[in-house]
Parts: C-alpha cells; sequence; structure tokens
C-alpha cells in the first residue's frame, strides 16, 4: 500500500488537452500528489515511466497512438508497479473487466460526475479497487480469457488482425486463432455480426 505521507507523483495520459487540465485541475484540489505529470503521447509516457518515479497512472482507453491497455501491459512487463486508473468514454463491462485483467486497479467512465476520480484515487491510495458496476452486455455467458478480451477490444474498435499482431508483438496467425475463439464463444460467423449483437458494449 503507498503511504498517505509520501510524496506521490502522478501522470494522466490522455489525448485530449481539455481532459487532461480537467483532470489535474481536480487532482490538484483533491491534495494527494506532490506532483502532476501530463502527457498526451503514450509512447512519450512510456519513456517517462521508465526514466522517473511514477507512483500513479491516470490513462486513457483510447489513444491516437496506442491504446491504454497496450500501454498498461507494456509498462507492467517492464517492471511498473505503482497504482493505475482508467477513464474512458465507453460504460463496458468488458472494458472494464479487461483493465481488471490487465492489472489496473481502476476503470472509471468519462460519463459520470469527473468529482468521483478523487474518489477512485482515494480508494486506490489506501489500498483498495475501484470497479463501478457498468453495463451489461447481455453476454453473461460469455468467458473470455485476459488475451481475448484484450483482442476482443481491438477488433470492435475496428482493426485488422495485422494491426493487432503489431501491437501486441503476436503473429497475425495467432490473433487470428484468437480471433477465432472469440466468434466461437459468441456463437456468431464475424465481427460485424458480434457488433450488431452486442451494441451496448461498443
Amino acid at each position: 500500500m503507498i503511504q498517505t505521507n509520501t510524496s506521490l507523483t502522478c501522470l494522466v495520459v490522455d489525448d485530449h488537452p481539455l481532459v487532461c487540465a480537467a483532470i489535474k485541475q481536480l487532482l490538484d484540489k483533491g491534495g494527494r500528489f506532490e506532483t502532476i505529470i501530463v502527457e498526451q503521447d503514450p509512447i512519450k509516457a512510456q519513456k517517462l515511466i521508465q526514466k522517473e518515479q511514477i507512483d500513479f497512472l491516470i490513462l486513457d482507453v483510447n489513444l491516437v497512438k496506442s491504446d491504454g491497455f497496450e500501454l498498461l501491459r507494456r509498462i507492467k512487463s517492464h517492471g511498473f508497479t505503482g497504482k493505475s486508473l482508467f477513464i474512458s468514454a465507453n460504460d463496458s463491462r468488458l472494458y472494464s473487466e479487461t483493465a481488471y485483467k490487465l492489472g489496473a486497479d481502476g476503470y472509471v467512465c468519462k460519463s459520470e460526475d469527473l468529482n468521483i476520480l478523487n474518489d477512485a484515487v482515494e480508494c486506490i491510495l489506501n489500498g483498495y479497487s475501484f470497479y463501478k458496476l457498468m453495463k451489461d452486455s447481455g453476454s453473461n455467458d460469455v468467458q473470455l480469457s485476459k488475451q481475448e478480451l484484450v483482442v476482443f477490444t481491438y477488433l470492435v474498435d475496428g482493426k485488422c488482425n495485422k494491426e493487432i499482431a503489431s501491437i501486441l508483438s503476436l503473429s497475425p496467425k495467432t490473433i487470428s486463432t484468437y480471433k477465432s475463439r472469440i466468434l466461437e464463444k459468441y456463437n456468431v460467423k464475424s465481427i460485424v455480426e458480434l457488433m450488431s449483437i452486442n451494441k451496448n458494449i461498443i
């Protein structure tokens, strides 16, 4: 658990300047961080995390040059042990489950009152997770593995197998295998059909 009397540094990663400014202002008022850094580029954010002591990471799921899920996966593979909180415009339970399985400490939807962000930060700094009940996709019986969930989010985002393979450093054949498993579990024949029957999650 991060001690409350420790000088903490928070990094906010979001490619929308206004969102970054609003989050920074809110966190400043919360008074839990000595330093708050804002970065819009996920590649620069990763380099910063590798150089500096980042205690708390707040990141958006959807980023222009990458995405929050992939960024968290990469930095954790390089030894990042700080706390992490996702913020997203998507209130899908599958997205929050993906965040959870990747080891994030919380997930907050942007459609909620921004003040909930400080509640989430306080909760996480006290050693707890912060996951609110997300929208039901209508597919409670479908269980996806951690990697399947990650691939799923890219597929419904419109990325092809080759693009996903490049992002995850896997072969297109491996991605194709994950895709086939996902379609089989949902009993559909295509991603278009999957998106059609799961309109609430995209």
